[in-house]
């Protein structure tokens, strides 16, 4: 399904009927994800489980004529090789069911980081790469992830292929800066959140992209507590033996000054992204 193509209608089916529910892979702050299979032909799909009494951000959907989840009007029609494909939806009254890709290969990129320790610069160079890929992607749609982190990307360690998940903090990009956390994501957010309250989405969305290459090139947070955060001034590196090429890459990712902070498109033309001719 491309971006222009009518959204999915939700299907009147019903999920028991459809699929059967074999064991749990994920909770989250306000879901769970399922490992089932569809009953029509056993294929093994991940189902997101919403509570609608938790769901806040809901717009009126003109095709479904009813109000809909953000989460699904905003991820529903997207065609992006490192997003989840969201196949069918389903709607109890209670719950929102999101069944969508299921690809056992890949894992919890923050899961791996626990158990694998800092990533070689090639292999982290080539997340930071496809992840800018797919924002670059949502921003041409006028849509923000706003929840970039390690435990939202799923990994296959052995085609080292990436896969970003959750929208439910995902938003249409405005001229006007963020008021609020999308989530419980506060050691992501930029100082200028910390100090004033307010960020500007791509110099928000490049700060985190920072925060993660930092963990992937290290295995370790920059920063301790939001306080750290909020004084920030200088990048200390935690890993001593970091090549000086990274260092300078997140240097100039993680600018205290979010006005002398790359965009997220003048970031792909940062020389240590420029992995492909370093292979």
């Amino acid at each position: 399904m491309t971006s222009s193509e009518t959204p999915k209608v939700s299907t009147n089916k019903n999920f028991a009927e459809s699929y059967n529910v074999l064991k749990p892979l994920a909770e989250g702050e306000t879901s769970t994800i399922w490992l089932v299979k569809r009953i029509s032909d056993g294929a093994l799909c991940a189902a997101k489980l919403v509570a609608d009494s938790k769901c806040l951000r809901k717009t009126w959907c003109a095709e479904r004529k009813e109000k809909i989840l953000d989460e699904i009007l905003l991820s529903e029609t997207l065609d992006h090789p490192n997003i989840l494909d969201l196949q069918e939806i389903f709607y109890t009254g209670r719950f929102w069911i999101l069944v969508m890709d299921y690809f056992p290969d890949f894992v919890d990129l923050s899961d791996y980081i626990v158990i694998h320790g800092a990533m070689s610069v090639c292999d982290a160079r080539e997340i930071v790469t496809q992840l800018l890929d797919t924002c670059l992607y949502l921003i041409s749609l006028d849509i923000d992830h706003r929840d970039i982190r390690v435990s939202n990307i799923l990994y296959n360690p052995s085609t080292r292929r990436i896969k970003l998940i959750d929208f439910g903090s995902a938003c249409k990009i405005t001229p006007l800066p963020y008021t609020s956390t999308p989530s419980e994501n506060g050691m992501f957010l930029p100082p200028e959140y910390h100090r004033t309250g307010t960020y500007s989405p791509l110099a928000g969305l490049t700060w985190s992209i920072g925060i993660l290459a930092y963990i992937l090139l290290t295995g370790l947070h920059p920063f301790l507590t939001e306080r750290d955060i909020l004084e920030y001034t200088q990048l200390k590196f935690l890993n001593t033996s970091l090549d000086e090429d990274s260092r300078e890459f997140l240097q100039d990712v993680l600018k205290g000054d979010d006005e002398a902070r790359l965009s997220p498109s003048q970031l792909t033309l940062h020389p240590w992204l420029d992995w492909i001719s370093m292979e």
